[in-house]
């Protein structure tokens, strides 16, 4: 096993097994090499989601794992912020992205005022401003991202979500992505600068980023990323019918607004 999958795995070692938000019933989740064809994804579809979206963490000071994918350019993600900032508003160092392909590099992320745009100062976890769009070291090589669609999403929409490896996920090898189908059910008026929404998609611990996408005249486009979802580790959740006051909901922001400006701002458009 190389370094790079060495260090995964020991900051995956972190997040409780088993447990999960399991929505209207069964774990919808697979391995993207699995399920992907069946959720009617093609195999360079496959292929272009293990190049663009992949495992954001941190080491110091203390670890953190999630998800992220490539936002806009091949040098830049969007992720949740929460990942990058310690919930004392203490930032986060030493942090890094990794597609999920065989071989593929850990490439830093540069964290400084130039290269990094979060949606708060000290974000909460699971608020309106949990984003950050951070630059890359580098660029990932032959890395197309997906483009951010220009319709708002309403409730019924259909999403394929791509999560890195989320716990409870253990039988999917490190450099396979996590996909699953779920559904939009509701989406709130947001008095913000940012728009979320809220779906009936599986989540565990390490989902927090994980790229939400939808299909739109036959093309894969970007919606949002995961920034919560309820308490996952209570068993009573498990298969548990969607209902956001109990919890068993899992809440997106949404890649428009503020975040895609954010986006944009930093690839110098």
């Amino acid at each position: 096993m190389t370094v790079r999958l060495l260090l995964i795995a020991a900051l995956l070692a972190l997040a409780p097994p088993a447990a999960a938000n399991i929505i209207d019933g069964t774990d919808d989740r697979g391995a993207l090499t699995e399920l992907g064809p069946v959720l009617g994804l093609s195999q360079d579809e496959i292929l272009r989601i293990r190049t663009v979206s992949g495992y954001v963490g941190c080491l110091s000071p203390s670890p953190s794992i999630g998800s992220a994918a490539l936002f806009l350019k091949n040098d830049q993600i969007l992720t949740a912020s929460h990942i990058l900032v310690e919930a004392s508003g203490r930032r986060r160092s030493k942090c890094f992205f990794r597609a999920q392909l065989p071989d593929a590099p850990r490439i830093d992320l540069l964290l400084d005022a130039d290269h990094l745009i979060m949606g708060a100062a000290t974000p909460k976890a699971g608020s309106n401003d949990d984003f950050a769009v951070v630059r890359l070291a580098e660029p990932v090589k032959g890395a197309v991202p997906f483009p951010v669609s220009g319709g708002r999403v309403k409730a019924g929409d259909r999403l394929i979500v791509v999560t890195a490896h989320p716990a409870g996920m253990e039988t999917v090898p490190n450099d396979v992505p996590v996909v699953q189908a779920c559904t939009i059910r509701r989406v709130p008026k947001s008095t913000g600068r940012t728009n979320f929404y809220r779906s009936d998609c599986d989540a565990t611990g390490a989902s927090s980023g994980g790229m939400n996408l939808a299909r739109v005249a036959g093309k894969l486009v970007w919606r949002g990323i995961f920034i919560t979802t309820g308490p996952w580790r209570d068993p009573k959740l498990h298969g548990a019918p969607y209902d956001e006051a109990r919890g068993s909901v899992t809440t997106s922001i949404a890649a428009d607004a503020a975040v895609l400006a954010a986006g944009r701002k930093l690839a110098g458009e």
